[in-house]
């Protein structure tokens, strides 16, 4: 059993990994809204160091989210952004606990999974890792969002 914060859970990394290797995308990479589109250009840098390494511990390709969502425009050129991935396994231990803190402003806290979700995790039992984002840089070239 793996422990991530106050939270428990098992994850199946070989069956996560060739989920995500199967997948054609992610949500946010089949949606042209601003928000979105900013999010896919604007890549790993979204990301601090240690939580993409956390997603390659899982199995999880950070390019394919189940979905990522603007939220708000924080200051010029920052935005604030929440979304989520998943991975095959099981929460054991979950409660009202304080999301796991990486720095720079990014939070993330697994939770059961009701969330939509890649395609070839379908039918799978699944843990949802939410993350929320409060220093995505604006790197499109048209207007920003509010």
């Amino acid at each position: 059993m793996t422990r991530f914060g106050s939270w428990q859970f098992t994850c199946d990394r070989a069956a996560t990994a060739d989920a995500y290797g199967r997948a054609t995308a992610g949500g946010s990479r089949t949606c042209d809204c601003a928000g979105c589109r900013n999010f896919v250009a604007a890549g790993l840098q979204v990301f601090p160091a240690a939580f993409l390494e956390f997603l390659e511990s899982l199995g999880i390709d950070p390019s394919k989210d189940g979905e990522v969502y603007h939220m708000a425009r924080q200051s010029p050129g920052r935005h604030i952004y929440g979304g989520w991935y998943h991975f095959i396994g099981v929460l054991e231990v979950t409660g009202d606990f304080p999301a796991v803190e990486f720095g720079d402003g990014f939070l993330s806290h697994p939770c059961v999974a009701r969330a939509p979700r890649i395609e070839t995790l379908e039918g799978r039992p699944v843990v949802q890792l939410e993350f929320h984002a409060d220093r995505v840089p604006w790197v499109l070239t048209e207007q920003e969002l509010d």
